[in-house]
């Protein structure tokens, strides 16, 4: 069941024609959610709550179906680790505050959510398993500078970004 907070933050971004926009800048918060229960992980950018699909803003992390190649060159399934590494760090029925900033065109919440104060984006990009979307935002170009130069989580190997992925599998 939807708490009714959500229920009103979700009329209000629709009577404010605030939906639809794949692209955005903005740093101003639409509304506040508190109280957000995680009920699943889809993938490492990627949650829901109930019935609220939410996509984490500025960030982009591999597809599940992604393989990437370990520093042997090995190739492993790069989306389910990211997304393991998401389910280590934010377990299921974890309560995060989220920053609601725009809705996607799939419908989904773009939101900067945290988890007991920790910017959920910001720890994946820092752990090496997400990269900053420059398209929407720069604000975790720094985090993965840093992520890259230790040789974290993806950087380890060698990957496609996963915009470029996307654009390489046939429809």
């Amino acid at each position: 069941m939807m708490a009714p907070i959500l229920r009103v933050m979700l009329v209000v971004l629709l009577l404010t024609g605030q939906s639809g926009a794949a692209e955005t800048e903005t740093k101003t918060p639409l509304a506040r959610l508190t109280g957000v229960q995680v009920t699943a992980i889809t993938d490492a950018d990627s949650l829901r709550a109930g019935p609220l699909r939410l996509r984490l803003f500025g960030v982009d992390a591999p597809e599940m179906r992604q393989s990437c190649a370990d520093k042997a060159g090995h190739p492993y399934a790069c989306g389910k680790a990211a997304r393991n590494w998401l389910a280590s760090f934010l377990p299921k029925g974890a309560e995060l505050s989220c920053d609601l900033l725009d809705q996607d065109r799939y419908g989904r919440l773009i939101t900067r959510c945290f988890y007991q104060g920790s910017d959920i984006a910001a720890q994946l990009v820092a752990a090496g398993w997400a990269l900053a979307w420059q398209r929407y935002s720069e604000d975790y170009l720094p985090l993965q500078t840093r992520a890259r130069d230790r040789k974290a989580g993806l950087w380890a190997g060698q990957f496609d970004r996963p915009w470029d992925w996307r654009r390489k599998q046939p429809k």
